[in-house]
């Protein structure tokens, strides 16, 4: 790699702006949702190529792998805490895998149940407040309906059932919990599938997808999505390092991986061999490490949230942000010439007309037979659909946001029993039948494939 000089620096600049233009563009067609993913995966592949002919990094199919020794030093700081950072480590494992996960830990009985209850205490918390506003928060930044069915928590709760579902999670931790999901909900797909196809009752085009690809600039806030993928790349890699360094595992380098001109993921490089070379503890402590990280970073981020919607009250827009029954993205300030906030009713006669000042203009709606104007709403000092006066504070409210959902998400999609995902790792490591994981493995490729599916229809 050769130092760019101010052109190749203006060059740079132009490439990532075209790319992130382009790829605007192509999602802003009509065309169909797997044309518009593969017409953007292709305009990075070649900003990839654009980005090696200026640098000379080399790529591959579209990835580039910026390699540095910078920031190992501080890694090795941070790993002198060495009894924390395991203490940290075997609560991950408890997260991962439950109540289970006390027979992985390696500690003396007492020692166990202090990581075991702490697990508990943390998995509670992620369950019953964390998890419930992740699909809320993030819905407003994709833009989906929040009753959109995506193959999370809820869609395995309506096949399972609320008693079962927690139960299994608690004995079996998050990995159980998105391994069930990802499964549950590629078998409703499978059936609309089955529905459409053998009895014509196209189902499937009614059916939302269960994964949908996130990119900054695009689908969520450019500056906010980038700095919270860039937060959850460094704890989730510099949490792998910790734990490899105080395993006495040599690191080899570290770095950025890029698709094109967008940061998709941060490594470090361990030896190896050095490290399938000890214990199976070890080897547990340092890949678990990961998902803890991110998990343990979006309790933080949203409690600071959830704390800055409190400071911030006052400085807060008022108005409802409609959910149904007018133009999406439409915010009503006043109703008849009064102010609206938080849940009011009006009683309204058959036949009679109102006048709602909105972010779209002046626009009048009539009562039906029943005395109701056909719109569902929800008051904008409710998050996530709170605005604010002060861009400052949006923006703000934005990367708190983002940065304690997407923690999340990547914390538990890790732990899915998938190749190159630390979820198989870890089953690999301490499950004794071999082929159980392997078993895990496939089906949960189906099904994570399956979710998919709904793109193409």
């Amino acid at each position: 790699m050769h130092r760019p000089s101010p052109l190749d620096k203006v060059l740079l600049a132009i490439l990532i702006l075209a790319a992130f233009s382009m790829i605007f563009l192509i999602l802003e067609t009509e065309l169909s949702a797997p044309l518009k993913f593969f017409g953007a995966i292709i305009v990075l592949m070649a900003s990839a190529k654009g980005l090696t002919i200026l640098t000379g990094v080399k790529s591959e199919w579209g990835i580039i792998m910026l390699r540095t020794k910078k920031g190992i030093e501080v890694v090795k700081k941070i790993a002198k805490h060495e009894e924390f950072w395991k203490f940290f480590a075997d609560v991950g494992i408890c997260l991962a895998f439950g109540i289970m996960g006390y027979f992985v830990v390696q500690r003396p009985r007492i020692g166990r149940l202090k990581v075991l209850g702490t697990a508990m205490i943390l998995l509670t918390f992620l369950l019953f407040f964390v998890s419930p506003m992740v699909l809320p928060f993030l819905s407003i930044s994709l833009g989906l309906s929040l009753g959109t069915e995506s193959g999370g928590v809820t869609t395995t709760t309506d096949l399972l059932g609320p008693t079962l579902l927690l139960s299994a999670v608690y004995l079996g931790g998050l990995s159980t919990m998105v391994t069930l999901s990802i499964i549950s909900y590629g078998a409703t797909i499978l059936g609309a599938v089955i529905d459409t196809v053998v009895f014509g009752k196209d189902t499937i085009s009614q059916t939302a997808p269960g994964v949908t690809l996130i990119l900054p600039g695009i689908n969520i806030p450019l500056i906010e999505g980038i700095l919270a993928l860039v937060l959850i790349l460094v704890v989730h890699e510099g949490a792998h390092a910790v734990l490899s360094v105080i395993g006495r595992i040599p690191l080899l380098s570290s770095g950025i991986a890029l698709f094109g001109v967008i940061p998709v993921g941060a490594f470090v490089e361990p030896d190896e061999a050095r490290l399938n070379s000890k214990s199976k503890n070890v080897q547990t402590r340092v890949i678990v490490a990961g998902s803890t990280s991110n998990l343990l970073t979006a309790i933080v981020f949203f409690i600071l949230l959830f704390a800055f919607l409190f400071i911030t009250a006052p400085f807060k827009e008022t108005g409802w942000f409609v959910l149904e029954g007018m133009e999406n993205e439409t915010i009503i300030y006043s109703v008849n010439g009064m102010e609206v906030d938080g849940y009011e009713k009006f009683a309204l006669e058959p036949g009679e007309t109102i006048t709602l000042e909105t972010n779209h203009g002046t626009i009048e709606k009539t009562a039906n037979q029943d005395g109701k104007i056909g719109i569902r709403y929800l008051p904008l000092s409710s998050p996530p659909y709170t605005r604010y006066e002060f861009p400052v504070f949006g923006f703000i409210f934005r990367l708190l946001a983002l940065a304690f959902c997407l923690n999340f998400i990547i914390g538990i999609v890790n732990l899915l029993p998938l190749p190159f995902f630390d979820g198989y790792r870890l089953l690999e490591l301490n499950l004794d039948h071999k082929w159980i994981p392997k078993v895990i493995m496939y089906v949960c490729i189906i099904a994570f494939l399956m979710n998919f599916l709904p793109w193409f229809f």
